[in-house]
């Protein structure tokens, strides 16, 4: 079961993935971005009259009230996602470390096996052509 994965961990090229994870981020932020722009929820319509055409300074006053309140719910929306697009790129940051010191440790641990698979194979062979025991008198 381990094979396949020590196969897909030696195929992907890390020193590109850790090259790249400045664009992916970068990427991800636009998704955002994207993403972010078609779950606005639609202006109320109770303005439809243009600001100069208001008859009364109290819809001109309650106007600006709603566009203040609006603005400080953006201002908060924009902190609120600049916090995650930041939380995530950390943690890509680090995934890829992980990964990449995962991909050290793999490929050390595979060369050990190695070392150990050509030490086991000499005793065996060094084994295999001792002449036998009962042979010595």
């Amino acid at each position: 079961m381990a094979a396949p994965w020590l196969t897909v961990l030696k195929v992907v090229p890390w020193i590109e993935v850790i090259r790249k994870a400045p664009e992916i981020a970068e990427g991800a932020r636009k998704f955002w971005q994207a993403v972010s722009g078609k779950q606005q929820q639609p202006e109320p319509q109770v303005y439809d009259v243009p600001y100069s055409e208001l008859g009364t300074d109290d819809d001109k006053e309650a106007r600006i009230q709603s566009l203040e309140m609006r603005i400080a719910q953006l201002q908060t929306q924009m902190v609120e996602s600049s916090k995650l697009l930041k939380t995530l790129a950390d943690q890509n940051e680090q995934l890829v470390a992980k990964l990449e010191d995962g991909r050290r440790r793999v490929a050390r641990l595979s060369r050990i096996v190695v070392v150990l698979v050509i030490a086991m194979l000499a005793v065996a062979a060094w084994i295999w052509h001792l002449p036998p025991l009962g042979g010595i008198t």
